[in-house]
Parts: structure tokens; sequence; C-alpha cells
């Protein structure tokens, strides 16, 4: 079991009168009303489970409010041999709508989302992803990403999405794209932890290419224990 919680202690938000124009399926352009109609809020309890199915193989289900905006099921399968600079992976999750207070109610709107993906890592700490697939909003298309680890820890790095969403139906912005960082949580509080901050700085919040926010996926999780010897260590973190 994985729980996030959150209690906003003050804040304007209540303030904000700007409501989303979205022509497309309200998907995250909503967010103002998520943040305004809610206080105690669940951001995420799930069940989760990985195993390995065979050689150069990881798997993973996770049931549950997999995200602040929608809960679900997700599934994930990743080919990733552990001498390999490249590796293969396909996701595909049901997901629903949660209500705007954030605890366990859920809207009527469902849709079944998932990306073929392939990740390289180029050296020196430059790693590329591209997912192909369906997006929360119904509509179908490619995100590419392109980022820098540190050996410090630290990440930084950008993407931008491209669908069969037109420019003009797409809104402000026309696409989706953004940057994103990590940093270690060593590094601000001084003592030893394998905890990180991420963030990623968008700069519009629309409907067209918005993917569904899951934790742990497959190829940072073993892309994190393969500097440990793989091949022993995954089959003792999931025992």
């Amino acid at each position: 079991m994985d729980g996030l919680f959150r209690q906003p202690l003050d804040g304007n938000i209540d303030d904000a009168t700007r409501q989303s124009n979205s022509v497309i399926q309200r998907v995250r352009s909503d967010s103002v009303l998520y943040a305004q109609e809610s206080e105690f809020e669940i951001n995420r309890l799930t069940a989760e489970y990985m195993w390995r199915p065979g050689d150069d193989m990881f798997a993973r289900v996770t049931g549950g409010y997999l995200e602040n905006m929608f809960a679900g099921v997700s599934g994930e399968l990743l080919w990733y041999p552990i001498d390999s600079r490249l590796a293969l992976g396909v996701e595909i999750n049901y997901a629903k709508q949660r209500d705007f207070d954030m605890l366990f109610g859920l809207q009527d709107y469902d849709v079944i989302t998932g990306h073929a993906s392939a990740y390289y890592d180029f050296g020196n700490g430059f790693i590329t992803q591209i997912d192909v697939g369906r997006y929360l909003a119904g509509d179908w298309g490619a995100t590419f990403s392109l980022d820098r680890e540190f050996n410090n820890g630290f990440r930084i790095g950008g993407y931008f999405t491209l669908t069969d969403v037109s420019f003009d139906d797409f809104g402000e912005g026309s696409f989706d794209k953004g940057i994103r960082f990590t940093v270690p949580v060593s590094w601000l509080t001084g003592r030893p932890s394998r905890s990180v901050y991420s963030e990623t700085i968008q700069p519009v919040l629309r409907d067209g290419g918005a993917r569904l926010n899951v934790a742990n996926r497959l190829y940072g999780v073993t892309r994190e224990y393969r500097a440990q010897g793989l091949s022993d260590g995954w089959g003792r973190f999931y025992r």
C-alpha cells in the first residue's frame, strides 16, 4: 500500500475566477476547481505489485486512487536487459475521473489510455524517451523527452507532446510541453536518503497530451537498482 495525503493550511486559490474554456474533455484544465473544492486531500492511495515474469522482463500492476485527478488500474511490462542501453515498455490503464474534493468520489468520465515506450541511455547521463499512444482526453500522439542525470543525483530535462488535437482546439500554448527537475532529498537535509523531490514546470496546463501520473513506472525503478547489481538486488527488493 502507498499513500500521499495533503492538508492545505492557507492560500488565495479561492479568489481565482478563471475557468476552463477547453473544447475537448477537461482532464487537466479544471485544476483550479480541484484546488478550490478540496481541503484534506487524498492525492494518492494505491496498492501495487511488481515482479519479474522472465529474463530481462519486469512487470507492475497498480490500482486505486492513482493521482489527484484520476483513479483506476494501471499495468506495465518492461524489457530491459542488464547489458543494454535500450529498453522497451508498454503500459495500459483504465482511468476514471475523481470528484473535485479529491476524496473517494468519482465522476462519470472514464477512459482507456496507454503507451508503447522506448528508452535509450546515450551515456554521460543523457537519456531519451519516446512514448506513443492514447492520452487522458482520448487523443492519440507521441511524447518526446530528453533528460540529463548527474552523478550527485540531480536530474533536469524537458519534453513536448504532439497529438491529433489541433493547435486551435488545444488552446493557449498550442501543444503540451514542459521542463522537469529532480533534487535528492539528502542534498536538502544533509542526511543520507534515497528520496527525491521532483517538479514539472509547464507554461500552461491544458487537456491535450495529458498523461496519467502513475508512481513507480518501471524504467525509473529498474535504473535505480541496476547500479547495485540488478539481477541480485531486484529479487531481494520484491521478496
